[in-house]
């Protein structure tokens, strides 16, 4: 159970990866490596040819992963492998394209039944209820996002259509690792645990131990994607980058 996962722990920390990168095979070797290292849990994104809510890292990923031949249907074979590997929650973010273009009571029950415990559609409407309600069924959370322009009333039913945990978006814009982030998070992470008792997790922009540590003290855990997939794109054994990435967020 997601919300499990992270409240059990002090320092819960989510790390992101592009599927696919440089291969299937060697995803499941960094997903283990991140397990190993100490993640809450991991979230592995599909690639997407208009991954709108992502910067220049992440787009990157997206388009050298789907160059490198990434299929849904190979992605699903890995599914089960993956998640029965390691002991961390698993959650598949997607933009709805990719799911709706396979069938969404379709994707998602196979996500369900190859062992994912989450979903995060970041281009998902306010009014998210039908998928909500589906998931619930089937036994996956659907993480769902709160940005900082987001108005009240939106946030409110968001949050009503959200199980496992809240991704509370830091910045205005795309993902990407950022020198400094906002001073108005902590107010914003407050306001959505004044709506919820879901445990609410903070992501984009953040790249080091310092912030980490920093969001950590107001929020109950933290999304990290650009900095590590910067890092697993450009290594020889990209397993052992992200395992020494990941280790470098979580010492301070």
């Amino acid at each position: 159970m997601i919300e499990h996962a992270i409240r059990k722990t002090s320092k819960a920390v989510i790390p992101y990866i592009t599927a696919g990168l440089p291969d299937l095979d060697t995803t499941g070797e960094i997903i283990e490596a991140l397990s190993g290292a100490g993640a809450a849990a991991i979230e592995i994104g599909l690639p997407f040819s208009d991954p709108m809510a992502d910067g220049p890292v992440l787009q990157k990923a997206s388009h050298m992963a789907l160059g490198a031949g990434f299929t849904m249907e190979a992605f699903n074979a890995h599914l089960r492998g993956w998640s029965s590997s390691v002991a961390v929650p698993l959650i598949i973010m997607s933009y709805i394209n990719p799911i709706m273009r396979h069938g969404v009571d379709k994707t998602l029950r196979g996500f369900a039944e190859a062992g994912i415990q989450g979903v995060i559609i970041p281009d998902l409407p306010s009014d998210g209820r039908e998928v909500f309600d589906l998931c619930d069924s089937i036994g996956i959370d659907l993480i769902r996002l709160v940005a900082p322009t987001t108005t009240q009333k939106r946030q409110q039913e968001v949050v009503s259509q959200c199980s496992g945990f809240v991704y509370a978006v830091s910045v205005k814009g795309v993902t990407g690792a950022r020198q400094n982030l906002p001073e108005e998070v902590s107010s914003q992470v407050q306001r959505i645990k004044s709506m919820t008792d879901l445990p609410v997790c903070v992501g984009f922009g953040i790249s080091t131990a310092e912030q980490v540590s920093d969001m950590l003290a107001f929020a109950d855990g933290v999304i990290v994607g650009s900095f590590l997939m910067e890092r697993i794109m450009n290594a020889s054994d990209p397993a052992s980058a992200a395992r020494e990435a990941f280790a470098g967020l979580m010492c301070a």
